[in-house]
């Protein structure tokens, strides 16, 4: 970045640099991603409840959410549910995009009916009603919440495109944000590592943590005979900081003025390597957390009382808590009828989890 850009950068204060650091701690926490869950399963009650509708009030053929629409979100919920195990034991690898990313995994049904649903205002598909598809509201509105409260995170998931520039930079935009945010009366300090780890753009990322763009001066000194000089302090800030995924290529920082959005290649300075959860346990702080989203929700999420849920899953050898029908996660087209106490079954000849369905 030429110094006359440096120059010109709006960078974030002491105090709003606090709030970044503690607000990406809080939106990569298990805590809420635990949270979300709660809402993706509000919403494959309200899929699931759509489904016993249609089938009762016979309107399997008018209704928008079919079966096979259900099955997907049974799959995505399963893959969130394994995030959600595994972050706990500390992997952070779920929040990446590619075979171990289990949140990406999860959020195609709730893609796919984000696109739906703006098609519907395009005018390309008829409106998910009352009338054609029974308990669509509660769907329409459990769908709401659930993307509200993923929105409000996801800015710590890696994109799909290992090009893009990192997701946050510090305009107008995350100024607002910041300012509307709930935040602890005293917020500590950003750490200020005595050791650097830097990683520059296109180079792969060592941790998972909170990385922020600084300037790096270059020793003018070269020799063939002497080891290469680590770069040493005080490193200026120049951008804004963000959660950063291991394994990856270091994005370039991401800029915006008034006129437009853009981005230079930087070196990333390491701020917090992210350690949680390794030890088997969670930090106080995750205990104070308050999230925004969805609006007017309660901060913790509870499918609705009375309701069969069909996200209790239940192992291959397991003895079932319940008479009824069972679904195998790896075959939800097939199922079996089994009785309380009953051992559940391997299936193909593999172990499997079983899912309780009341239809």
């Amino acid at each position: 970045m030429k110094p006359s850009q440096i120059n010109n950068l709006h960078l974030p204060n002491d105090d709003e640099r606090r709030k970044l650091f503690h607000w990406l701690k809080r939106i990569s926490s298990y805590t809420a991603w635990k949270r979300i869950l709660g809402y993706y399963e509000i919403w494959t009650l309200a899929i699931e409840n759509c489904r016993k509708l249609a089938s009762k009030l016979n309107k399997e053929h008018s209704s928008q959410i079919s079966e096979s629409h259900y099955i997907d979100v049974l799959k995505g919920l399963a893959h969130f549910e394994d995030a959600i195990l595994r972050l706990k034991r500390g992997d952070k690898r779920v929040f990446k995009y590619d075979v171990n990313g289990l949140f990406s995994m999860a959020d195609r049904p709730r893609s796919y009916w984000g696109n739906y649903l703006v098609r519907i205002e395009w005018r390309e598909h008829p409106a998910v009603e009352e009338a054609s598809t029974p308990g669509a509201m509660k769907f329409l509105d459990a769908f709401n919440d659930l993307s509200q409260a993923w929105g409000e995170c996801s800015d710590i998931l890696e994109s799909e495109w290992l090009d893009d520039a990192a997701p946050l930079s510090f305009g107008n935009w995350l100024q607002d944000q910041l300012a509307s945010m709930h935040f602890p009366s005293f917020l500590s300090d950003v750490p200020d590592p005595k050791v650097a780890a830097l990683v520059s753009t296109g180079h792969t990322i060592p941790c998972f943590g909170i990385w922020e763009p600084v300037e790096v001066t270059k020793s003018g000194k070269f020799s063939l005979f002497k080891k290469k000089e680590e770069p040493k302090g005080p490193f200026p800030i120049i951008g804004c900081m963000n959660y950063l995924h291991a394994g990856s290529p270091a994005p370039a920082a991401r800029y915006e003025d008034e006129d437009e959005s853009y981005s230079e290649p930087v070196t990333w300075r390491l701020l917090w390597k992210d350690t949680r959860y390794e030890d088997g346990s969670i930090p106080a702080e995750e205990e104070e957390y308050v999230f925004q989203k969805p609006t007017g929700a309660k901060n913790n999420p509870a499918p609705p009382s009375g309701t069969d849920s069909p996200m209790i899953w239940f192992e291959t050898g397991q003895p079932a808590p319940k008479a009824g029908r069972w679904l195998p996660e790896d075959d939800l087209s097939a199922s079996i009828v089994v009785q309380a106490g009953e051992k559940f079954p391997m299936h193909r000849g593999r172990s499997t989890r079983w899912v309780f369905s009341s239809k």
